[in-house]
């Protein structure tokens, strides 16, 4: 199983990423996108050591040439952000979801898109037909879906 993890505050300045606990640099463009009927995408876009853009499925593919940095902030700083872990194998029936380390029961829908506006090609967005269509880029989206008891839906920011 692997683990990917967005620490932020819901402000790509006060966001870091981590893969199997290293933090990651050179991040460009990160779309998650759960669904219950199955859907599972996963696709990060980096600027790897060698200057090359890479996009790669998050949980079945190599990160050639990522680069790794240290720890953006500190215990304290820590303390103001959620942590946001996907532990998966690539299935999304072997998938497990996390905020702050408790697992999310009732979740029927993760969409993560975080884009830093560098990426000026159309980015991961447009690899996927189910991505939201809106007229502007997205910066930085992040939301869970949940099925309440009555069956009613409730939607809620991952970093709010």
């Amino acid at each position: 199983m692997r683990s990917f993890s967005i620490e932020s505050n819901g402000r790509i300045e006060n966001t870091a990423v981590y893969y199997n606990g290293e933090q990651l640099g050179g991040i460009k463009e990160i779309f998650l996108n759960l669904e219950e009927d199955g859907t599972f995408d996963a696709v990060i876009r980096y600027e790897g050591s060698d200057k090359n853009m890479y996009t790669k499925q998050i949980f079945q593919d190599y990160f050639e040439n990522i680069k790794i940095r240290p720890a953006a902030f500190d215990e304290e700083e820590a303390q103001n952000l959620q942590l946001l872990t996907i532990e998966s194998d690539g299935e999304i029936e072997n998938t497990v979801v996390f905020r702050n380390d408790q697992s999310l029961d009732g979740l029927i829908s993760l969409l993560v898109h975080i884009k830093n506006g560098v990426a000026k090609d159309g980015g991961i967005k447009a690899l996927f037909n189910r991505a939201p269509d809106t007229s502007e880029p997205v910066t930085f989206r992040a939301e869970l879906t949940f099925r309440n008891d009555d069956d009613s839906t409730q939607v809620e920011g991952v970093f709010a």
